[in-house]
């Protein structure tokens, strides 16, 4: 597993490697302003969900929860083990509300639709949840970097597009219009925050050169005086903000003979969210010192409404001394990239390879994958694939398409395993939606 903590690099990409097999699909036209299904006149795409998530090394959801009874706890005692040095998480996902499209004369095309799509994006160091779960007891004459980054946004995305197909070639391209709806980035300049408890005093001491960025998330962190108050806001999307920025896509689709066909596209060219609205930067930047604390531990993350915070966080609150200042910044979508054919071997056999890359100053991200589809009726298909990325060699993945008249109805995952045990899984990857195609 690869990962950069110094800088979260999107690491995990939503690669959709099914969906951009799935050519018949008009959900695919996300991956490819080329695609258009076969023979069809019209489109109206209904609602379209896909998610895509992982956590570096051998880590789940299961091993940081823990049901007892009602309640559910915070545990991070099998977690801890199984961590690495540095760890990186990430999750993002894309929910297409409604798209629309249309088959005009002379090989013309066009398409528009609205989607809502998160990308997270957090690194955090070993020592951060040890701290949190242990305190500061057992690292008596250790420092402990507890400094974690993130990337975190969320966005409208409203776009429109048009392909031509002349002979065998289609060609199309789309323009995005991205409405930011909250954001949070860390200061990649301004990113430690160190502890240290003296073995000869037992004093503690607290060192913190940290920022971050954030628009409608968090609007004000108050440590003035006793207490820790961190106010958040639940942001509200709007189609059009001050919180705005643009994409481009282009693909191409070329059928080669009757039965091989290969295509290829770029996706978020120039991708970037001005932050205008609601945005600040906060800086923690001090040194605190204080004899005889005792950090509480796992007593802080599941037992918070017992703990005086006035008695026992009084002197960690002051530590962090965020200064608000308004600043806008700006947040980069990374540029995806696939290359694929497609061989018709009958009516009822099919057979692809995929290649995706994701273009990352830090990490680049490359996937390969094969797959087969079989359509034994008119009205389904199945398909299976197997796939390479960075962070496995052995993802299996699955495909149900169901077409009843003019109904599309399919569900896609690049890791089966996932699918089931979303919980138990280190990369989970899902997509499913519904069309009507004319």
């Amino acid at each position: 597993m690869l990962f950069s903590y110094s800088c979260p690099s999107n690491l995990f990409a939503q690669q959709e490697m099914w969906l951009n097999q799935s050519t018949e699909l008009w959900h695919a036209n996300s991956t490819n302003p080329a695609f258009f299904p076969a023979e069809k006149n019209s489109v109206v795409g209904l609602p379209s969900f896909g998610l895509d998530g992982a956590h570096s090394g051998d880590v789940t959801y299961n091993d940081m929860i823990r049901k007892d009874g009602d309640k559910t706890y915070i545990d991070f005692s099998q977690l801890i083990d199984r961590l690495d040095p540095q760890n990186e998480a990430y999750y993002s996902h894309r929910f297409e509300t409604v798209s629309f499209g249309f088959q005009l004369p002379m090989g013309l095309r066009l398409f528009a639709g609205h989607a809502l799509r998160l990308n997270t994006d957090v690194a955090y160091p070993k020592s951060l949840p040890e701290l949190l779960w242990n305190g500061n007891g057992p690292y008596v004459g250790q420092t402990l970097d507890i400094a974690p980054s993130a990337v975190v946004y969320d966005f409208n995305d409203l776009s429109a597009g048009l392909s031509f197909t002349f002979g065998k070639v289609s060609l199309g391209a789309r323009m995005h219009y991205l409405s930011g709806i909250s954001s949070l980035k860390s200061d990649p300049d301004h990113r430690t925050a160190t502890v240290f408890t003296d073995p000869d005093i037992y004093q503690l001491t607290l060192e913190t050169d940290y920022a971050f960025h954030s628009a409608s998330i968090i609007t004000g962190i108050d440590t003035s005086g006793l207490g820790f108050d961190l106010k958040t806001e639940v942001a509200k999307g709007k189609l059009f903000s001050q919180n705005s920025g643009s994409s481009f896509d282009f693909g191409v689709q070329v059928q080669v003979n009757d039965k091989l066909q290969v295509h290829a596209s770029a996706l978020d060219l120039g991708g970037k969210i001005n932050w205008e609205s609601n945005a600040a930067y906060f800086k923690s930047e001090g040194k605190f010192e204080y004899d005889g604390v005792v950090f509480p531990g796992t007593d802080l993350i599941n037992n918070s409404d017992s703990i005086d915070f006035d008695a026992q966080l009084d002197t960690l609150n002051d530590i962090f001394k965020f200064v608000k200042t308004p600043e806008s910044f700006s947040t980069s979508l990374p540029a995806r990239f696939y290359a694929g054919a497609a061989y018709q071997l009958n009516d009822h056999w099919r057979f692809g390879l995929n290649v995706f890359h994701q273009s990352n100053e830090q990490n680049p991200i490359t996937a390969v994958s094969v797959a087969a589809r079989w359509a034994p009726l008119r009205w389904l298909s199945v398909g299976a694939l197997y796939g390479v990325n960075q962070n496995s060699a052995s993802n299996l993945g699955f495909q149900l398409g169901l077409y009843p008249g003019p109904v599309q109805i399919y569900i896609l995952s690049d890791n089966l395993g996932s699918v089931f045990t979303p919980y138990g899984s280190s990369a989970v990857n899902f997509r499913g939606g519904l069309a009507l195609v004319f």
